[in-house]
């Protein structure tokens, strides 16, 4: 019982974690789904961005005399984008393999993050942390404020693409939910969850416009099929470049408001992000599919949300398999190599990733057999 308190307890924190590595794994999205781009330079963004706000916060005149945390967030944002053109440029321009541009900027920039603040770690100062100067009592009203502004914008921008019925069922999902995240707030004073959400729901509104712009669509085209948008007479390499540059901008965000909610910027934090966006990406796609109601932006965020409840149960779950071994008389030798510890995250992804791929694979090839087959009974029929 104190177990399942505890997990519950976690929650809000799981979240909160979850929300700001939807906003990297959008990034990654970018990429791994819309321009089959292998971008490994991620790893080294993610941090990157962490480290940025810290130089910021740092400073003690900020950039050019402004110290608002916000700054902070945009510099990082520029300093992602830097990387995702760089990363583009070694692609487009020097013919480098996409896998092997990302490599290179990942390991050059692991030099440059560590040079930043000229240490591989470094706190956060909570003079400019964004999440130590919020507080309910001053931005609870404004917070909800945007909220509605962007439920507004969000109506708007579903009644120009999807049929009436679909954007009043959409609606009342999200002024439900809503509704729940105010009273939520009300209660526990978690303005923190709070501020996340909205930023990652904005984010979500700015890629849902951008992906279906004609630069979308362009960006979706080239990812499919390279020589039909050369054909059509459009810039691919800049297309790309700038594809990559949005992708590592959004990682990198989240890396900076990572490192403020951990209070640190620390060098191995980007370590195995690419793995973890793709399995936000693969358990979001695996487990929901599209439809008018819900598109790929909203699944995949869903998805780094299921993540990091599987990963925060299964690490929660420590006492009581350990309570288990003790049932089955395990000796304490044996339980202390199966108990689950914060290092297992890895292989717990790699376990989950796994399953999903299996299945999907699995789920291909008997769609392959049901057509095989129902194209012999169809050329039987034809003799």
């Amino acid at each position: 019982m104190n177990e399942l308190l505890v997990f519950i307890q976690s929650l809000p924190e799981a979240l909160k974690t979850g929300f700001i590595y939807s906003i990297m794994v959008m990034g990654v999205y970018i990429t791994y789904k819309i321009l089959d781009f292998p971008d490994m330079s991620v790893d080294a963004t993610f941090p990157l961005g962490g480290f940025i706000f810290a130089a910021f916060s740092l400073s003690k005149n900020g950039f050019f005399g402004i110290t608002n945390p916000f700054i902070g967030l945009i510099l990082a944002v520029i300093g992602g984008m830097i990387a995702g053109y760089l990363t583009g440029a070694l692609h487009v321009y020097l013919k480098i393999n996409g896998l092997l541009s990302g490599i290179l900027v990942m390991t050059g920039f692991y030099s440059i993050n560590s040079r930043i603040v000229g240490v591989p770690n470094v706190f956060i100062s909570s003079e400019r942390n964004i999440f130590e100067i919020i507080s309910y009592e001053k931005s609870f009203i404004p917070f909800v404020l945007v909220t509605i502004i962007l439920l507004v914008l969000k109506g708007f921008y579903d009644y120009q693409i999807k049929e009436n019925k679909y954007v009043i069922r959409t609606m009342i999902v999200y002024v439900i939910a809503t509704i729940g995240l105010f009273v939520y707030v009300v209660t526990t004073k978690d303005i923190k969850l709070m501020f996340v959400i909205i930023v990652a729901f904005a984010i979500k509104m700015i890629l849902d416009y951008i992906l279906t712009s004609k630069f979308g669509f362009a960006l979706r085209a080239l990812g499919n099929n390279e020589e039909l948008v050369v054909s059509l007479g459009v810039n691919e390499k800049r297309l790309k470049i700038l594809g990559l540059m949005i992708s590592n901008g959004l990682v990198a965000l989240s890396g900076a408001l990572f490192a403020q909610n951990m209070k640190v910027a620390d060098l191995i934090s980007g370590t195995g992000t690419l793995v973890i966006g793709l399995a936000a990406i693969i358990l979001g796609l695996g487990v929901l599919k599209k439809s008018r109601l819900i598109n790929e932006i909203s699944i995949i965020t869903i998805g780094s949300l299921m993540y990091y409840f599987i990963i925060n149960l299964a690490l929660m779950s420590n006492s009581w398999t350990k309570n288990l071994y003790q049932t089955l008389k395990f000796n304490d030798s044996l339980i202390s190599t199966l108990e689950i510890k914060p290092t297992d995250v890895k292989i717990i992804t790699a376990v989950i990733l796994t399953i999903i791929l299996w299945n999907e694979t699995a789920k291909k090839l008997k769609k392959g057999k049901k057509k095989a087959k129902a194209m012999k009974i169809k050329r039987g029929e034809g003799k």
